[in-house]
């Protein structure tokens, strides 16, 4: 499995505006991909920003280049991001997942 990070932050004043847009965007996408096992979006408000992690967690590279297509670590941004006043990440980090919940208590592992 493959977890795949990306953030970006926006005016504070868009972050309700933003986060409905990000729902409807990239989390929405992600989620009606079969490769894509798991999306977690998180926000931390700080210095009048809002910023936003996205993460997913994807049974492997090749379903997340049929999602970005064939430069996987460059983000994919959309059309109206630039509304919200988005600083986006440009690109994306991917890690190997070594475990999960899923594999028992942290002290066993």
């Amino acid at each position: 499995m493959i977890a795949r990070s990306w953030g970006g932050r926006v005016p504070l004043a868009h972050a309700t505006g933003f986060h409905r847009h990000l729902l409807a965007t990239g989390v929405a996408d992600y989620r009606r991909q079969p490769g894509c096992l798991d999306v977690q979006l998180w926000r931390r408000d700080a210095d009048g920003w809002a910023s936003f992690l996205l993460l997913s967690v994807w049974r492997d590279m090749d379903a997340i280049r049929d999602y970005a297509g064939d430069a996987p670590d460059v983000a994919v941004l959309y059309p109206d991001d630039d509304a919200f006043g988005l600083v986006p990440d440009r690109f994306v980090t991917h890690y190997d997942v070594l475990s999960t919940d899923h594999d028992g208590p942290a002290e066993t592992r």
